[in-house]
């Protein structure tokens, strides 16, 4: 039974006058696409109702005869299901797993089941990101809901694959990219909410050292109080996308989700292409050529600065830039492997 989505609130209205006058019962055509209040037939009395539906059943149409409220608590229990679903979808989007999982999702949420997992695969360049995606049913009611996914690494070396569970909350939370790029080693800007309920912002940093009671890596947090300014660090640097308010936007924008963003640098005349990563840790940014090999800053900060670009943040310690990448050696990778959340 389904009714057309534009004719909803008529029918809905439809009934519920009914209701008043005192009907309880409802004849209707079984599996029709009820287009309007018409074809919806009331009675006072089950006999009224069975009787009219036998008079009008044939050995092409089929009457059923059913509770006007049983009849509202199916179509109402359905379109709560179609949102819920939609909401899912939605959701699925908006963390970057796209509609791939669409058809999946719908037949385990029509079969009912307590919980149920998703498994999908995502490509980012060399690697491979294997995403399990958590949902469950509420004990209170027939809503199901997206808790958690967990997220592996794999680049070809099995000693250097990273596992790590990222919870949902309330549809909001890190994406899938963005856990990419925190279980590359990159750090991530979000807003959080702390117990009290209050928002604030800070970079996330997985912490590949320590690992949490689940056998998560536990998660560093930089908040605004901790002095990192990502505007203020990239000034220092002759950015040529800087002095566009609408690229510096996008550059801004894509750090913050932890990406390796492309820029370009005057040198010598001509445009070159580096990649740059924030590094809230050690207030400051890293900074490889083509091919992913680390550059030391200086080598493009002793560039003159863009004109109009304004004042930079001042270069971390030397002490902290000591762990930093500033060496020139390649960032060492993590060998550790941790289990799945539960």
């Amino acid at each position: 039974m389904e009714i057309i989505k534009e004719k909803e609130a008529e029918v809905f209205d439809f009934l519920d006058k009914e209701l008043t006058s005192g009907k309880k019962w409802l004849v209707y055509e079984a599996g029709s696409v009820i287009k309007n209040s018409n074809e919806l037939h009331c009675f006072k009395d089950p006999p009224g109702a069975k009787q009219y539906a036998h008079d009008n059943t044939s050995d092409f149409d089929r009457m059923v005869t059913e509770s006007i409220r049983i009849f509202l608590e199916t179509i109402n229990k359905s379109n709560m299901n179609t949102q819920n679903l939609e909401y899912l979808q939605t959701n699925l989007k908006y963390f970057g797993f796209g509609d791939k999982l669409n058809e999946a999702l719908e037949k385990n949420i029509k079969d009912e089941k307590a919980e149920f997992q998703l498994k999908v695969e995502i490509p980012h360049f060399n690697n491979k990101m294997d995403y399990t995606l958590h949902f469950k049913k509420s004990s209170q009611s027939d809503m199901y809901f997206f808790n958690r996914y967990d997220a592996a690494l794999q680049n070809g070396k099995p000693e250097l694959d990273k596992i790590q569970g990222f919870y949902v909350n309330k549809g909001h939370g890190i994406t899938a990219k963005e856990s990419f790029n925190l279980l590359e080693g990159r750090s991530v800007f979000k807003e959080m909410v702390n117990k009290e309920g209050e928002k604030y912002n800070a970079w996330l940093k997985l912490d590949f050292e320590n690992s949490d009671q689940h056998g998560n890596y536990k998660i560093k947090q930089f908040s605004d109080q901790y002095g990192f300014n990502l505007d203020k660090t990239l000034a220092n640097f002759p950015i040529k996308e800087l002095s566009d308010p609408e690229q510096k936007k996008q550059l801004l924008s894509s750090l913050e989700k932890g990406n390796a963003q492309q820029v370009t640098v005057s040198k010598d005349g001509k445009e070159v292409k580096y990649y740059i990563e924030a590094v809230p840790q050690f207030k400051n940014i890293n900074v490889y050529d083509q091919k992913m090999h680390t550059v030391r800053r200086q080598n493009i900060q002793d560039f003159k600065v863009n004109k109009g670009v304004g004042e930079g943040q001042k270069p971390a310690k030397k002490q902290e830039q000591k762990k930093d990448a500033e060496d020139g050696q390649p960032k060492q990778k993590q060998a550790r492997k941790r289990k799945l959340s539960v």
